[in-house]
This record gives structure tokens, C-alpha cells and sequence, in this order.
């Protein structure tokens, strides 16, 4: 990289920071999740795995984290911009409807879940999976979009 294109770099938004804690937080919390309740259910009926109280913790620290993650990097970096302008709402708007699409498609499956009377451990952890992929694909596609040419 030269000199003068590193001169040149955009100053991070506060809307990428948080979209980068996202990207980090939800696989990682979601990763955690179904490593207690996997095994679990390798030991148990479906009915029977303790598995909301899991989940709870693991949103609740997606969303903590989120909160210290970007007070950090408030404090760690000088070049972030607070105000959101016209090209982070597009770009929200980008990755949202990938998330939103995905989520979507998501929503049908569990509702077939529910149509055949699945468990509500089944229903719970598909919702909860497809809310983490929805979620993570629409943070890398608005990564993308604050890396590359955004072109709304």
C-alpha cells in the first residue's frame, strides 16, 4: 500500500464499528450456545435439555457486548465518526435485506416446525440459528459494502 492511499483511508463510522462487533459477537456466542446444549442433548431427550436459560445468556451477551465492544473502540480510536450519513444508511439497508431475506426463508421452516408439532427445543433453536446466520451474513455484507465500492 502507498503512502498516499493509506493518507486517504475513510474514517470508520460508528454504525461499521458496531457492525463489526456484531460479526464477531453473534458467531462467537452462538458457537457457545450449541456448545452446552449439543451435548446435552447427546445425554437427553430433546424435551428435556435445559436450553432457554443458555440462550438468554447468549443474546443477552451479544448485546453487552456489543455495548463495551464499541465503548472500547470509542475510547482505543480517535477516527471514528459519530454522525451516520447518507451512504451508512444505505448501506444498513444493504445488509439488513440479505439478513431480513434470510430470516425470512428462516421463518418458514420454523413455521413448518410448528405445523408438524416439533418440540419446542426444535422450534426454539432453529429460530435461534436462523436469527445468528441472518444476522452474521447481513454484518459481512455490510462489511463488504464499508470495505469495497458501495454502489447502493
Amino acid at each position: 500500500m502507498t503512502p498516499e492511499a493509506d493518507s486517504e483511508r475513510v474514517p470508520m463510522t460508528f454504525e461499521e464499528r458496531n457492525t463489526w462487533c456484531a460479526l464477531i459477537l453473534v458467531p462467537v456466542s452462538t458457537l457457545a450456545y450449541f456448545a452446552v446444549v449439543i451435548p446435552r442433548l447427546l445425554r437427553q431427550p430433546a424435551a428435556e435439555v435445559a436450553w432457554v436459560g443458555p440462550m438468554l445468556w447468549s443474546i443477552g451477551a451479544v448485546i453487552v457486548g456489543t455495548i463495551v465492544g464499541s465503548i472500547a473502540a470509542a475510547i482505543a480510536t480517535r477516527d471514528v465518526k459519530a454522525e451516520t450519513d447518507v451512504r451508512d444508511r444505505e448501506i444498513s439497508r444493504h445488509g439488513d435485506r440479505l439478513a431480513q431475506a434470510i430470516m425470512g426463508f428462516g421463518a418458514a421452516a420454523v413455521l413448518v416446525l410448528a405445523m408438524l408439532r416439533a418440540d419446542q427445543f426444535w422450534i426454539g433453536n432453529a429460530l435461534f440459528l436462523i436469527g445468528a446466520v441472518g444476522t452474521t451474513w447481513g454484518a459481512v455484507a455490510k462489511i463488504r459494502a464499508y470495505r469495497g465500492a458501495f454502489h447502493g
